[in-house]
C-alpha cells in the first residue's frame, strides 16, 4: 500500500491528469454501470449508443474508446481526474448531455440502482450541473 501511495504521489502531474475528455466521458458512463456491482449487457449497449451519437464515433472507436474506459475506471481513484476535464472542455449543455447520458445507462437494465443514483449525483455536482437540470435528465431518461 505504502508503494503504492509512494507511485502516486511522485508521478508528475501532467501524467495524473492526461485523460481525454472523451475518455473521460466513457469513464464516467462505465463508472455508472459498475456501481451497482452488475455489468448488464443493456447497459453497455446504452454507453455504446452515447458515445456513438455525442462523440460521433464509428463502431470500431467507439469500441476502443469504451475498452480504455473500463481500465480508466479501474484504475480511477475518484472522480476529481475525469470530472476535471469534463469541466475545461464541455460546455454547459454538453455536461447536461453527459448527465443525461448517464441516467440512461443507469435506467437501462430497467430499474435504477440507489449506487448509480448516488454516483450521477457526485458527478452533476463536481462538474456544476444545476440540481433541477440533475432532475430534469433523471425524468428525461426515464423509460415509459
Amino acid at each position: 500500500m505504502l508503494k503504492r501511495l509512494l507511485e502516486l504521489f511522485s508521478q508528475p502531474e501532467s501524467a495524473q491528469d492526461s485523460v481525454r475528455p472523451e475518455l473521460a466521458a466513457a469513464a464516467l458512463l462505465v463508472e455508472v454501470m459498475a456501481a451497482d456491482d452488475q455489468w448488464q449487457d443493456a447497459e453497455e449497449s446504452a454507453i455504446r449508443a452515447a458515445l456513438m451519437q455525442s462523440l460521433n464515433l464509428a463502431e470500431s472507436d467507439c469500441d476502443e474508446l469504451l475498452a480504455s474506459a473500463k481500465n480508466q475506471q479501474q484504475d480511477a481513484h475518484d472522480y476529481y481526474a475525469l470530472t476535471r476535464q469534463i469541466n475545461d472542455h464541455f460546455s454547459p449543455e454538453k455536461k447536461y448531455e453527459l448527465i443525461l447520458d448517464m441516467w440512461k445507462v443507469a435506467w437501462a437494465d430497467g430499474e435504477l440502482d440507489r449506487y448509480e443514483d448516488n454516483t450521477i449525483r457526485k458527478v452533476a455536482e463536481l462538474i456544476y450541473v444545476p440540481h433541477e437540470l440533475f432532475i430534469k435528465a433523471k425524468f428525461e431518461a426515464k423509460p415509459g
